[in-house]
């Protein structure tokens, strides 16, 4: 099953790689800590239980719209609340696929 890779950066100099997608028994998705002052990838289940924020990866989001979507390597989506700054500046970039 496959997974996209996705780096978030914002201007005060966070930086996270994420690998939100499917293996063959697991769901992970992309969450922010308890304390909300990180954010990382996680089992879906475990992110339900822990009652933890979740943001829903733009990459699948954007392929339900249109299936055949490719995204730009040169735009990230966002903003998101940075875990750092707590400021909304967080963007994801685009970085590839796992599989």
């Amino acid at each position: 099953m496959p997974g996209h890779i996705l780096h978030a950066k914002c201007t005060c100099g966070f930086e996270r790689e994420l690998w939100p997608g499917a293996s063959i028994t697991e769901l992970y998705v992309i969450a922010y800590s308890t304390d909300a002052r990180d954010l990382m990838t996680i089992e879906s289940q475990k992110a339900k239980a822990d009652h933890l924020m979740v943001i829903e990866d733009p990459w699948l989001k954007a392929q339900r719209i249109d299936p055949y979507a490719i995204p730009s390597f040169d735009s990230a989506w966002g903003p998101y609340r940075c875990p750092s700054c707590a400021k909304d500046s967080l963007q994801l970039w685009p970085s590839g696929n796992w599989d």
